[in-house]
């Protein structure tokens, strides 16, 4: 067992942290130097267990059967979307012969190092699960000495059991919502001390889900008398006041209360309860200004015990029956995206700053809220979404007793849904609760998912008076199903809503799930393949207050038929690209702003196929056809201007115009011409009150003839190491490579093999590219480029200095190279 002990470097870092002051609450990363062994089955957990000295070997097993080996789409009852094959644990035992502990950093997910296979099922993305153990040895650091010790951990999925120093501390199913324990009873604080964590990830859920502890990791020290853990509620007031509601754990205090604004100034302190703040700034969209209670506990002696920050905001929500949503006074829609919590080849163990990234990128083709999709998000999602103004649907299940949860749920979903509640009741951008998704109760005819509903329903709201509730509901719902919450949110329904909206017209009502590009026409059957976008519903109907389009960002698992290992048809591809396709939502959304793009819409574009009446017809912004006679193809072009004038290559003038097309004589804010696929240029002018605003062309290039490298960032910072007080930012850079011809301009259809290397204090996390249907394992480090791109993922480490990226391209003899400084 020699490989768990400490190395010198971390020894020498821990005694580093001696003489640094105490605090009176101390959160200390908890990340690093973890080992991890991979095992085939529960047979060879308990032995690797009892080896690590653990002689409690209950692994929190459920008392009702889990069902492991397939997981059907029941939401879907005219056609199934996805179903998974029979699970084997062939890959689980191939994937690490040697069965020795390796060293990881979390958050960590093993899933997405396995190699795929077919057998695994779609749903999963074609990867494993299996059991897994993770061993952590460590030493306190002097400051926490006569202090209170909790661990807590943010996220693993899922099933775990947690062992410190060979005592069980505890069991815990769901893989979304964080837990903590108590550890002073257990802890050695001068010696060395040993936490065992095992997880069981057998079952499949509907989508890919990841395996392991897959969040970060946090200690906490602090006096005998402390705030329980999510034991502050703040309640703002759009006048100023403020209500907080605090709970205590071991003993007696005295808790005062401070509020300090965006600039750090204290604006408001009190000893009570309410607190009094003279013209706050309102948290919105726009202007998403945060405030901090800073919430002290003194003993009797007037010592300081506990002293925890609680940020939060002044905002005002309300939804109407018949003008929908409303923030701060102001009526408006939500032009919403779902989201699922993995990122391309990184699974989900996702850093914070890809989470910024993607964030940013939907905000800025004008979402303005997030439907987490279909569980509670890590704590760092929210508060990005606090700091850039998002919206959030936080939802707590995919469906309750059926489905991969079904096991669990008589046991467990009281209390995984009062802990999303109160961990993520003091977030301003969370407006509205979700029970659960899709549940096959809500097609019941007797009362058994109204009575469900409203257990869960009444836990909320007792939780959080504040916020209203919701239920995500599917085709063919029972009416009074839609009764129980505060708002109804309908999938795939939009004429089911204008209906329901004459027959209910108190109910207050959104589209939870919308398709990205096709309407249907009917109530009760979706899928009637209309080329008529279904936020044009919302946009036409008062009452609708929004929509959430399925999904923002591909994503693994719900596979599309292999070989593609995910969802691949959302706006934007899992490397962040914008889909051409996704130039709908700029006009859509964004009405007032200036916008034009030009793209061709033909089958000739090797794209994966989305999922049914989810997909996207093939579209590229490119003009290099592979056709060599004059057949017709159809050129879009999606706009906000009144008219757009149309120049092409004809046969006796090159620049003889098009007739001039006005935007309202067609559809979705897309002008569709078709014209010949010959070689050349096709040239759109935009025109608003008969004044030139934006162009856009669509031309030929030439051949590669050299490659780009762009770097969202070329400094970063070193990754956090253990007994930290917060985490690292910016440590993460995105390097996209991109092909062009010798004007600069990319080359998307002369594919390309990439191969990348690094050196120097660097971690390569992934190499992709916007197609899903590669053959190669999430961890290879080659690939062919896609439309002229691709992607690395790369994550700075503890050390300092520079470091180099390789990436060499097939038909070049040297590589290409960026560097970046840690510093």
């Amino acid at each position: 067992m020699k490989r768990y002990f400490l190395t010198t470097l971390t020894i020498m870092c821990v005694l580093a942290m001696i003489a640094a002051p105490k605090k009176s609450r101390e959160r200390m990363t908890f990340d690093r130097n973890w080992s991890f062994r991979l095992c085939k089955d529960h047979a060879e957990v308990k032995t690797v267990l009892a080896e690590l000295g653990i002689s409690d070997l209950r692994l929190g097993e459920t008392k009702a059967k889990v069902q492991k080996n397939k997981v059907t789409d029941d939401t879907e009852p005219e056609q199934a979307q996805v179903t998974a094959s029979e699970v084997t644990s062939a890959t689980v035992q191939s994937a690490y012969g040697n069965k020795e502990f390796r060293s990881v950093s979390v958050p960590h997910d093993w899933s997405i190092e396995l190699p795929f296979d077919p057998q695994m099922g779609g749903s999963a993305g074609y990867l494993a699960g299996g059991q897994g153990i993770y061993v952590k040895n460590f030493i306190l650091p002097a400051s926490v000495k006569n202090r209170r010790l909790s661990i807590t951990f943010d996220g693993v999925y899922h099933r775990a059991t947690v062992w410190l120093n060979g005592h069980r501390l505890g069991h815990h199913v769901y893989g979304y919502t964080g837990f903590s324990f108590d550890i002073t009873p257990y802890i050695n604080i001068k010696g060395e001390n040993r936490l065992v964590v095992h997880v069981d990830r057998e079952e499949q859920s509907r989508w890919y889900t990841g395996s392991g502890i897959y969040r970060h990791v946090w200690l906490t020290a602090t006096g005998a008398t402390r705030v329980k853990e999510n034991g502050v509620f703040v309640i703002a007031k759009t006048d100023g006041n403020v209500e907080v509601n605090t709970e205590l754990v071991g003993g007696e205090g005295k808790i005062s209360h401070t509020i300090y604004d965006n600039k750090g100034k204290k604006v408001a302190s009190s000893s009570s309860s309410t607190l009094k703040v003279n013209n706050p700034q309102l948290w919105s969209c726009d202007s998403p200004v945060m405030y901090t209670l800073v919430t002290t506990v003194k003993d009797a002696k007037g010592r300081v015990n506990d002293e925890v920050s609680t940020p939060f905001g002044f905002r005002d929500i309300r939804f109407d029956a018949n003008t929908g949503f409303w923030l701060n006074g102001k009526n408006m829609k939500l032009k919403g995206m779902c989201l699922h919590q993995d990122a391309g080849s990184l699974g989900v163990a996702v850093p914070d700053e890809v989470w910024l990234r993607r964030l940013k990128a939907l905000k800025g083709i004008g979402c303005n809220s997030i439907r987490c999709s279909h569980n509670p998000p890590s704590p760092e999602f929210l508060t990005i979404c606090d700091t850039l103004g998002l919206l959030v649907l936080d939802e707590a299940f995919d469906k309750w007793k059926s489905g991969y949860y079904e096991p669990f749920y008589d046991e467990n979903a009281h209390n995984d849904i009062a802990d999303m509640v109160l961990r993520d009741r003091n977030h301003p951008s969370v407006i509205v609760w979700s029970i659960g998704n899709e549940v096959s109760e809500a097609w019941k005819t007797d009362d058994e998912g109204v009575n469900r509903a409203h257990e869960l329903n009444d836990i909320v709201k007792k939780l959080d008076p504040t916020r209203p509730t919701m239920v995500a509901c599917q085709q063919g719902f029972a009416d009074k199903f839609g009764e129980v919450t505060d708002l109804v949110g309908y999938n795939y329904l939009e004429n089911r809503m204008i209906a329901d909206h004459k027959r209910h017209p108190n109910r207050k009502m959104f589209v939870a799930e919308a398709f990205v590009y096709y309407s249907g026409l009917r109530e009760a059957v979706v899928r009637d393949f209309v080329e008529y976008n279904p936020w044009n519903y919302v946009r036409d109907n008062d009452f609708i207050a929004g929509s959430f389009v399925w999904a923002g960002v591909d994503y693994l698992g719900e596979s599309s038929p292999w070989p593609a290992k995910g969802w691949c048809s959302c706006p934007f591809d899992m490397t962040l690209k914008e889909r051409p396709q996704a130039a709908y939502y700029h006009p859509a959304w964004n009405p007032e702003k200036d916008y034009l793009k030009l793209v061709v819409r033909d089958n000739c574009f090797d794209q994966a196929i989305g999922t049914d009446h989810w997909q996207y017809p093939p579209m590229a912004d490119t003009w290099d056809l592979p056709y060599t006679d004059s057949r017709c193809v159809e050129v879009r072009c999606y706009t906000t201007c009144d008219s757009v004038q149309f120049f092409f290559p004809m046969w006796s003038n090159p620049q003889l115009p098009l007739k001039p097309r006005v935007t309202a004589d067609y559809p979705d804010n897309c002008i569709t011409i078709q014209l010949p696929a010959r070689q050349g240029k096709v040239l759109a002018v935009g025109y608003k009150g008969g004044k030139e605003v934006m162009r856009d062309s669509l031309i030929n290039h030439g051949s590669v003839a050299d490659v780009r490298l762009d770097a969202d960032y070329t400094t970063l910072s070193p990754i956090a190491s253990d007994f930290s007080m917060e985490t690292a930012k910016n440590t993460v850079s995105h390097i996209r490579l991109t092909l062009v011809d010798k004007e600069g301009r990319i080359q998307q259809m002369q594919p390309r093999k990439f191969r990348v290397e690094v050196e120097g204090p660097i971690r390569l996390l992934g190499v992709e590219t916007g197609d899903m249907r590669r053959k190669e394992s999430w961890r290879t480090t080659e690939l062919n480029t896609y439309f002229g791109e691709g992607l690395v993922r790369l994550q700075s480490t503890e050390k300092r200095g520079k470091a180099i990226v390789k990436i060499h391209v097939d038909g070049f003899e040297k590589p290409f190279i960026k560097e970046l400084m840690i510093q």
